[in-house]
């Protein structure tokens, strides 16, 4: 038997994640055991011993963690982004870790598309997966001559700081417990979510995410897949196969809309109700025309509307809401193409590849090889 040494936070979800994608991969290979407990035991940290493991999964949070392993050869996986990519590169460590600046830039596009032109982001001041998040989103938003206030605290939120923001506000948080801790905050301070103040976290915790009031939106971050991909790298390692650190980046796997984010911002309540009426429809084969009749407006005023306050057309919209759906069906469910195209409103499938192809650059079934979780036996 191979035998594994993890040191793996289960604290959180994404290290809970990384750990159900390692175990697939492990079950599928058939001849590993893990011989460790996780980094954090009840009562104290424990450490492993060359001796007694042939490969190691771990989140690396210091060179001085792994100077023994590395010293004996032992191959090694690191699944976390505490230290940051020339850190990593320094201490020669092949690892495998969500796409941080994806997760950033994706909440950024969520949060906007909603109407807001306020932003705020709250995380932790030193370790990276929350810095480079951060900076994707800050960047965006500044880009677009938004502002975006930014509070980095370790394990904290600022009543105050949340007082102070500019409403209505959108606040990403680097993970969902920043997410309870800003719903927490926004408690003391007074200030009301959704209405006030949106909130964003990463990881769908689902453990945290229903028990915190209002529910909270979360993006799907790719903990599982992680796992499974660093089992595939860690038998690289071990057959000689990769002799140059790598990082491997996975993609997020999705956002999920709850309560925290029920919101749309348009000061136009022509457009607020047209686009509540295609999100509520983004399954029924509906076109400008039912879009125009249920506001009562005229179609060239309402396309007027939409271009001032979204940007982009009716019909535009009513894609974007079909695809954003389609990719959640792509993602998530097994269904074949045929019956994703008429669950998001399209007559054909051939119509929906079309569509596909046009709004993402890739062909619906080149996006669930990439993003759905899979292991080749």
């Amino acid at each position: 038997m191979i035998r594994i040494g993890l040191q793996v936070d289960l604290i959180g979800s994404y290290g809970r994640d990384v750990l159900r994608g390692l175990i697939q991969y492990a079950n599928l290979a058939g001849n590993w055991e893990f011989v460790r407990p996780s980094m954090y035991g009840v009562e104290r940290k424990r450490k492993m011993h060359s001796g007694q493991i042939d490969a190691a999964v771990m989140m690396v949070h210091s060179a001085q963690s792994i100077k023994t392993l590395q010293r004996a050869k032992v191959p090694i996986v690191n699944v976390s982004h505490t230290l940051d990519a020339a850190a990593l590169h320094r201490l020669k460590l092949h690892s495998v870790l969500p796409d941080d600046e994806g997760i950033g830039r994706a909440a950024y596009a969520y949060l906007r598309e909603r109407g807001f032109r306020s932003f705020a982001f709250c995380g932790h001041p030193t370790v990276a997966w929350s810095r480079v998040r951060q900076n994707a989103f800050a960047d965006l938003a500044r880009a677009d001559g938004c502002e975006c206030s930014v509070s980095l605290m370790a394990d904290a939120v600022s009543a105050a700081w949340i007082a102070q923001l500019p409403k209505p506000v959108a606040l990403f948080t680097a993970n969902d417990r920043y997410a309870w801790l800003a719903v927490d905050a926004c408690r003391t301070a007074g200030v009301k979510v959704p209405e006030q103040l949106a909130i964003l976290g990463v990881d769908d915790d689902l453990l945290l995410v229903d028990l915190v009031r209002p529910s909270l939106s979360s993006i799907k971050s790719s903990g599982f897949q992680v796992g499974v991909e660093a089992g595939a790298m860690l038998v690289d390692l071990l057959n000689g196969e990769v002799v140059e650190p790598r990082i491997r980046l996975v993609p997020l796997q999705g956002i999920v809309t709850r309560n925290s984010c029920e919101v749309l911002t348009i000061g136009d309540e022509a457009v607020v109700s047209a686009v509540q009426f295609i999100r509520k429809s983004a399954a029924n084969p509906i076109g400008v025309r039912e879009v125009v009749a249920e506001v009562m407006l005229s179609r060239r005023n309402l396309e007027r509307k939409f271009q001032t306050v979204l940007g982009r057309s009716i019909l535009q919209e009513i894609r974007r809401v079909r695809i954003d759906r389609a990719c959640d069906l792509l993602r998530d469910t097994d269904f074949d193409m045929p019956a994703i195209a008429r669950g998001c409103g399209f007559t054909s499938h051939v119509r929906f590849s079309t569509v596909f192809q046009q709004q993402l650059g890739c062909a619906p079934t080149a996006f669930r090889r990439k993003h759905r979780v899979t292991v080749v036996r």
